[in-house]
C-alpha cells in the first residue's frame, strides 16, 4: 500500500488522471476493499486466516506490479480495484488473526501489531515516491519485494492451521450486537477516510505546492506513517491506562487539529509537520476499535468485522468521490475542510458508541 501511495503522483501523470478521476477512483477501490472485508466472514468458514494470507500476500504483490502499468483512467481502474479487492482480504484476516494473538496472550498488543504497519506504509511511501520520480515508476516496487517476502515467511512459520476456524460445528449460532457494532462501523468508516485523504492526497498536495521539490513528495505519507506508527507502537500502554473509547474520541480531536491546519494553506514545511500531527492524532482509532468490535463477540470475529465493515462502507465509498470533485473545482486544501467536518461527525458517534458499551458493561463482564 506504501508502495502505491508513493507512486501516485507519477502514476497519474502517466495515466493522465485529473483529481476529479483520482476521486472516482478512490471510490472505486474503497469500494473493493470493503467488499472484500465484508464477504470475509463467510470466506473463514472454508478457509483458515493461515491458508488465506499465504495466498492474499503474493496476490497483493502481484497486483500492485501490474497496476504501476496502467496507462489510461481505465487501466488505474480495473488494477487499482483488483489491488484494493486483494488489500480488503488481507486486512481483515491480518486483523482476526492479531485479534487472536490479544486474546491469548491476555493484554493490549493491537497497537503495537498496526504500528508495524503505519511504518511500513511511511517507509515504502517515502522510498517509493523517491525511485519513481528519479529511476521510473516500475522500479517503485522494488521497497515492497522483501517486505512482502519477509511477511509470508513469518505466516508460514508463526500462524497455524486451525481446523476450528472453520468448522460450523464448531460455530455456534451467535447474536452479534447489531447496533453496537454498525456505530463502531460508522467511526471506522469516517477514521479510515480521514486517514486516506491523508494518505492518498498528501503527495499531491506537496507537490503542487512544491514541483521543485516532488521527489520529495513522499514526505507527507512518510512521517504520516512515522508519526502514526511511533503512536501506535506505545498505544497498548495508553489503551491500558484510559480504555479504547476515551482514547478514540481524544484521537479524534488531535487529528481535528491538524486537518484544520491543512485547510489553511499553510506552506510546505508547515504541512509536512501538519501531517505528522494527524498522524498521531488518528493512530490509534483503527485498532482500538477493531479491537472493541472483535472483544464483543471472541467466538466470531471474523463476522463481526465483517459487518463492522461493511458499515463503514459509505463514508469511506463516497467521501473519494466527493473530495475529487472539491480538489477539482476548489483547490486540494478544501478536501481537509470536509475532513474536518467528517471527524466532529465521528467524535459525535464515539460518544453515542460509548453510552452503547457502558449499557452492554454488566453483560460483557
Amino acid at each position: 500500500m506504501g508502495g502505491q501511495v508513493g507512486a501516485i503522483p507519477a502514476l497519474k501523470l502517466q495515466s493522465g488522471v485529473n483529481e476529479f478521476q483520482f476521486g472516482i477512483l478512490s471510490m472505486m477501490a474503497a469500494v473493493a476493499n470493503i467488499v472484500a472485508m465484508s464477504i470475509g466472514g463467510y470466506v473463514n468458514r472454508r478457509f483458515d486466516h493461515r491458508t488465506m494470507l499465504l495466498f492474499i500476500l503474493p496476490a497483493n504483490l502481484i497486483g500492485f506490479v501490474v497496476a504501476l502499468t496502467a496507462q489510461s483512467f481505465w487501466t488505474v481502474a480495473l488494477t487499482w480495484i483488483a489491488f484494493s479487492f486483494c488489500g480488503g482480504t488481507m486486512d481483515l484476516f491480518m486483523n482476526a488473526e492479531a485479534g487472536i494473538v490479544e486474546h491469548d496472550l491476555k493484554k493490549p498488543v493491537f497497537s503495537s501489531f498496526h504500528a508495524a504497519v503505519l511504518y511500513a506504509i511511511g517507509g515504502s511511501g517515502f522510498i517509493s515516491a523517491y525511485i519513481a520520480e528519479h529511476f521510473g515508476i516500475m522500479y517503485a516496487v522494488l521497497p515492497a519485494v522483501p517486505l512482502v517476502a519477509v511477511a509470508i515467511y513469518a505466516v508460514y512459520q508463526a500462524i497455524p492451521h486451525r481446523v476450528e476456524e472453520t468448522t460450523d460445528e464448531a460455530r455456534p449460532n451467535v447474536v452479534l450486537p447489531v447496533k453496537l457494532l454498525v456505530l463502531i462501523g460508522a467511526i471506522l468508516g469516517l477514521d479510515v477516510a480521514a486517514e486516506l485523504t491523508c494518505i492518498q492526497w498528501s503527495g499531491q498536495l506537496l507537490n503542487q505546492m512544491r514541483p521543485d521539490l516532488a521527489a520529495y513528495s513522499g514526505l507527507g505519507v512518510g512521517f504520516y506513517g512515522l508519526c502514526s506508527g511511533s503512536v501506535r507502537l506505545f498505544g497498548d500502554r495508553l489503551r491500558t491506562r484510559f480504555g479504547d473509547l476515551p482514547l478514540v474520541a481524544i484521537s479524534f480531536l488531535i487529528g481535528l487539529m491538524g486537518f484544520v491546519v491543512l485547510s489553511l494553506q499553510p506552506s510546505f514545511a508547515v504541512t509536512v509537520v501538519a501531517f505528522a500531527v494527524t498522524g498521531c492524532g488518528l493512530a490509534l482509532i483503527f485498532p482500538c476499535m477493531f479491537s472493541v468490535a472483535g472483544h464483543l463477540v471472541p467466538e466470531a470475529r471474523a463476522a463481526a468485522l465483517g459487518l463492522a465493515s461493511m458499515i463503514s462502507g459509505p463514508p469511506r465509498i463516497l467521501l473519494p468521490l466527493f473530495l475529487g470533485w472539491i480538489a477539482q473545482s476548489r483547490g486540494l486544501n478544501s478536501i481537509y475542510v470536509a475532513g474536518a467536518a467528517g471527524l466532529i461527525v465521528a467524535l459525535a458517534f464515539t460518544w453515542w458508541a460509548a453510552q452503547e458499551m457502558g449499557r452492554r458493561k454488566p453483560a460483557l463482564a
